[in-house]
């Protein structure tokens, strides 16, 4: 089974966005997903009909897809939009067999076509950045199973999400979407610390422990590394340090 360290190391060392795309597949697939997408939902909010985007999903489907428009259409971009925190298709009401008029409709047929194509649920991990000019870099995750992941068994490591944010800090900088962003204030070394266990997995309680300090100096300590770091949650501060070199995998 692939481990956080691995796959860190592995999205930290590629130097080209089709070498990231293979990188993240080869994962996804050793979890038990089929494939995979990452789509800049900004060109959403902006009008653009096709945004940036890498997807492993089959051809078929793709074209599908486009040709129907229901990049329009799938509520999976609203919510992405508006949190950070990982989902199911079958988390979202608009998928639910029950909407069957309007709006509602056009979305239930996103769900629909994916069922028609083989995939039966995903799980979508939403990324959230800035750019140069300090505006909001948003990007989703999308991972298709071809399964039903409860009769197979299937699970999500919780340390995806991270991994997911890793992906996403290095598309940023493959896209030259980070090029100008003034380099944050230096991190002490108790706040690298406090970083590089959390990377590691360890509770703020763990932590205390490691470093012979308290969880209240922990918590300090890891809010002021990410208001440095110009970022409003643990994992995305992590994600940060490790694409900036402050700590490493």
């Amino acid at each position: 089974m692939p481990t956080l360290d691995n796959a860190l190391g592995d999205i930290q060392a590629c130097d080209n966005l089709d070498r990231l795309h293979g990188v993240f597949l080869s994962l996804c697939r050793r979890l038990g997903f089929a494939s995979f997408s990452y789509v800049d939902v900004r060109g959403l909010r902006s009008g653009e009909v096709l945004p940036f985007f890498q997807t492993s999903v089959r051809t078929d489907f793709a074209r599908t897809y486009q040709d129907e428009g229901f990049i329009l259409h799938d509520p999976v971009f609203n919510r992405a939009a508006t949190t950070n925190a990982p989902f199911r298709w079958s988390d979202l009401p608009e998928f639910s067999l029950t909407s069957s008029v309007g709006r509602a409709s056009r979305q239930r047929q996103v769900l629909e076509s994916a069922y028609d194509h083989g995939y039966t649920e995903g799980y979508v991990l939403p990324v959230h950045a800035l750019d140069a000019a300090g505006r909001p870099a948003s990007s989703l995750l999308s991972l298709y199973w071809t399964q039903r992941p409860a009769e197979m068994g299937l699970s999500v490591p919780s340390w995806l999400r991270l991994v997911a944010l890793a992906y996403h800090e290095k598309a940023l900088a493959l896209r030259g979407v980070r090029e100008g962003v003034t380099p944050p204030p230096p991190l002490t070394g108790r706040e690298r610390d406090c970083l590089l266990w959390a990377c590691r997995g360890k509770t703020i309680a763990e932590t205390a422990i490691i470093l012979t300090i308290s969880d209240r100096t922990v918590k300090f300590h890891m809010e002021n590394a990410m208001q440095k770091l110009g970022v409003h949650n643990k994992f995305h501060a992590i994600a940060m340090a490790i694409q900036l070199g402050i700590i490493a995998p």
